[in-house]
């Protein structure tokens, strides 16, 4: 029998070993969905009790040749399975190859009444393009074997064909997001016939985030309809201002890098902070979207100009990596904020 000396020699060596030996890293789940659909994000669907102030307010900021549509009907619209009869308003826009579709429902009882009961004016869904209407039933039929279900669909006449889409039911587990899945014969952003160039920032979306109550529990969700898994981290920005005022909020955040822009889930940790304040008006969703610029100083001082303060900035310092970010207080006007990022390396 080894003597009690022996047995904490041996115990307290094999602690040492397990010190300097790296701890494993949990693998990633790779998604299992088709890439070459929810690799890029070609429709935002964005919902307003009032449209024409959010669309002169953005087209202030930089967001050029936005086609105004007139009160319409929307046939065949099935809401929870149902026909319904709806009317509503409609608006296009671009940033990049990223078609904008704005929404303003006049009559009826749909999602987008029921997400401006919920949550307000705000980002309702993304969506993603499929090549033909079989494939649209392919997908439909996917996410059904996952338990999901289709909470609208709708359809629209083109001069190429008649569209179909499809809303999907993932928004309560899902972080408040809605997918949404759509065929136009006249391609991906037949609406947007882009005759003018956004002003910068607006040229093209860097990333995608969504404010979320618990970052994990909704990676495991998107994880679990094949979107592979969140590399999660903690966060500690540098040069912190929140309301113009020294700031100490901190987040844990989620990344999903499966598309040609990232996805960024937010989980507060410590506040006060813009995240907090998201959560408290519209409840978990789409907070905002990231667009680069070459000069964050010349930047804030044009959008502060044009009605866009900043709400919350800081930055970052990484041995890989140094930047700056700046929220713009854009909330108030649509529903959705506006990130500015800068990266020095």
């Amino acid at each position: 029998m080894k003597s009690w000396h022996t047995r904490a020699l041996t115990l307290a060596f094999l602690l040492a070993v397990a010190r300097l030996s790296p701890t494993p890293v949990a693998e990633i789940a790779k998604p299992t969905v088709d890439h070459s659909i929810y690799g890029h994000v070609s429709l935002i669907v964005w919902v307003a009790k009032d449209l024409g102030p959010v669309l002169n307010y953005y087209e202030r900021l930089g967001l050029k040749d936005i086609q105004r549509t007139n009160i319409s009907d929307r046939p065949g619209l099935v809401y929870r399975g149902k026909l319904v009869s709806t009317t509503a308003q409609s608006a296009f826009g671009h940033i990049g190859d990223v078609l904008l579709e704005w929404i303003q429902p006049v009559t009826g009882t749909n999602l987008y009444t029921e997400f401006l009961a919920r949550h307000g004016d705000g980002i309702l869904a993304l969506g993603f393009a499929v090549k033909s209407d079989q494939e649209l039933e392919r997908q439909i039929q996917y996410f059904q074997s996952k338990g999901v279900q289709a909470v609208q669909r709708t359809q629209w006449a083109g001069p190429a064909g008649t569209g179909h889409g499809v809303y999907f039911d993932t928004a309560a587990q899902g972080g408040g997001l809605t997918l949404a899945l759509y065929y136009d014969p006249a391609g991906p952003t037949s609406a947007q016939a882009v005759t003018l160039e956004n002003h910068a920032p607006f040229t093209k979306i860097g990333h995608y985030a969504f404010v979320v109550h618990d970052v994990r529990k909704v990676g495991e969700y998107w994880q679990s309809l094949g979107f592979g898994g969140l590399a999660v981290d903690h966060n500690v920005s540098v040069n912190r201002v929140y309301r113009g005022q020294p700031g100490e909020f901190e987040m844990d955040l989620g990344w999903g890098r499966f598309g040609d822009a990232p996805f960024e889930w937010v989980q507060s940790t410590q506040g006060p902070n813009v995240y907090e304040e998201y959560l408290r008006e519209h409840g978990e969703g789409f907070h905002h979207f990231g667009v680069t610029v070459q000069d964050m100083d010349a930047a804030l001082k044009t959008m502060g100009a044009e009605g866009a303060p900043p709400s919350m900035a800081g930055g970052w310092d990484t041995p890989t990596s140094k930047g700056r970010f700046a929220y713009l207080d854009t909330d108030p006007h649509g529903g959705v904020t506006v990130e500015l990022i800068w990266s020095q390396r």
